[in-house]
C-alpha cells in the first residue's frame, strides 16, 4: 500500500524568513540572491518583481481577491541611502516632533575622549536642590483607553491616594496654623494645580519602569526619529564624507536665498547675488538641518516620506569655493600641512619705512646711502663689491 508523501509545508515554514506581519506598522521589505530572481519576498506567493535591490511595502498579504497588495518603496530607499551618504544629523529639533520627544529631546550626546575634560551632570544636582522628583513622560494615554480599561485605571488611581497625599506634603509642607480640614486631601488637591497630578503620575511611571522586575518597558523615542543612528559632529562629517551635487533652481535670489535641488529634496542656499559665470551645478554640504515632524509609522494608515517635515540650509563646498580660502587642501593631508601662509611678512612689512623719503627732507647723499642699503637687503647674502 502506497503511503502519502509528507507535506512540504513544515519545511517551507522552517526556511521562511518572514516572521510576522502587521498592516498597522509601516515597514519596507527586500530580498536577496536567488530569492530576488524568483520574486520570493517571504510572502504567501511570489511577486511579479524579479530584480535585485527591490524594496516594497505590503498592505495586505492576502486580500479578498486572494492577491498580495504591495507597492514599490524605491523612492524611500533611494532617499535614505542618499541621506546616509551625506553623514549629516539634524541640528535643531522643533515642531510636533519636539513635543513628542519631551525632555528626551534635550539630552545631549556626550563624547568620551582623553582630550576633553569630563563634564559634571549639573542638571541632576539642580533638581535635587529644587526638590523636584524624577519623572517619565511615558505615561498612560487615557484617550486611547476603552471604557473597561478606563474603569480599571480609575480603580488603580484611587488606590494611590495615600501616596498622592505624601507627595503633596513633600512638595507643600503643611503649616502649623492649618486646621485638620485644610490638611485634608480634598482641600489640598483643590489648592494645587493640575500639573501636580500630572507630575505625580509621571513620577509613579518613573518608579514602575525602574523596579527590579519591571512589567512594562519605558518608551524612549529616538532623538532623530531613526533618520540617523550615529551622531556625526560637523568636523567628522567634513573629513569623512564627500560633498553632494546640487543644482541651483532659478537665477535671481529671493530674500538672499535660492533653492537648490540636492539629495532628493530642495534646500535653501544663502547668496546675495549671482555672478554671470556662476555654474548652475555645484557641490554643497548641509550647514543646518531642522527636523519639525516625523512620519507616524504605526497607525491605521502608516506614513512614509510624506510625513516628514524638514528644512535644510546649504553651504557651497566646491573646488572654486575652497580656492578662495587661506588653505584649500584637505585638513590633515601633506599638502595642507606644507601649504604656505596666506600673508608672508616681507622685509618692507617688518622694517618701518622712513617717512622722510616722501617728504623730500633727505639730501642727495642721504638718499643714495638709503638706496644702497635697501639694495643690499634685497640682494642675496654675499661679499659686497
Amino acid at each position: 500500500m502506497a503511503t502519502t508523501p509528507p507535506s512540504q509545508f513544515a519545511a517551507i515554514l522552517r526556511r521562511s524568513k518572514f516572521a510576522s506581519f502587521d498592516p498597522n506598522i509601516g515597514q519596507v521589505y527586500t530580498t536577496f540572491d536567488g530569492h530576488a530572481a524568483r520574486g520570493n519576498f517571504g510572502l504567501k506567493r511570489p511577486l511579479a518583481l524579479r530584480r535585485r535591490n527591490a524594496h516594497i511595502t505590503v498592505q495586505a498579504i492576502d486580500s479578498r481577491e486572494q492577491q498580495t497588495v504591495w507597492r514599490s518603496a524605491e523612492p524611500q530607499n533611494r532617499w535614505i541611502r542618499m541621506w546616509d551618504e551625506t553623514g549629516t544629523t539634524p541640528t535643531i529639533i522643533e515642531g510636533s516632533w519636539q513635543a513628542r520627544l519631551g525632555p528626551h529631546g534635550e539630552f545631549r550626546f556626550k563624547v568620551d575622549s582623553d582630550l576633553v575634560p569630563q563634564e559634571e551632570d549639573s542638571k541632576s544636582q539642580e533638581k535635587d536642590e529644587e526638590g523636584q522628583v524624577p519623572i517619565s513622560n511615558a505615561t498612560r494615554n487615557m484617550s486611547a483607553m476603552s471604557n473597561k480599561e478606563f474603569e480599571w485605571y480609575l480603580r488603580r488611581i484611587r488606590e494611590l491616594r495615600p501616596a498622592f497625599r505624601e507627595f503633596l506634603n513633600k512638595k507643600y509642607p503643611p503649616k502649623d496654623d492649618e486646621s485638620e480640614l485644610d490638611r485634608s486631601l480634598l482641600s489640598r488637591s483643590l489648592r494645587s494645580s493640575t500639573n501636580d497630578v500630572k507630575e505625580f503620575l509621571a513620577h509613579r511611571a518613573y518608579l514602575e519602569y525602574r523596579e527590579p522586575r519591571p512589567r512594562h518597558i519605558e518608551q524612549q523615542p529616538h532623538r532623530y526619529a531613526g533618520l540617523n543612528y550615529t551622531r556625526s559632529p560637523p568636523l567628522q562629517t567634513q573629513l569623512n564624507t564627500k560633498a553632494h551635487v546640487g543644482r541651483v533652481l532659478g537665477d535671481e535670489p529671493y530674500k538672499n536665498h535660492v533653492l537648490v535641488a540636492t539629495v532628493g529634496m530642495t534646500s535653501e542656499f544663502k547668496v546675495e547675488r549671482f555672478e554671470d559665470d556662476a555654474p548652475a551645478v555645484s557641490t554643497f554640504r548641509f550647514s543646518e538641518v531642522v527636523l519639525s515632524a516625523a512620519p507616524a509609522t504605526v497607525g491605521e494608515k502608516p506614513e512614509g516620506l510624506e510625513g516628514v517635515k524638514m528644512r535644510t540650509t546649504l553651504r557651497e563646498s566646491s573646488e572654486e569655493s575652497r580656492a578662495t580660502k587661506n588653505n584649500p587642501h584637505h585638513p590633515g593631508s601633506k599638502a595642507y600641512i606644507t601649504h604656505p601662509a596666506a600673508t608672508t611678512p616681507t622685509l618692507a612689512m617688518a622694517r618701518p619705512v622712513d617717512t622722510a623719503v616722501y617728504k623730500g627732507e633727505m639730501t642727495r647723499s642721504e638718499a643714495s646711502r638709503y638706496l644702497l642699503r635697501t639694495l643690499r637687503i634685497i640682494t642675496p647674502t654675499g661679499e659686497s663689491r
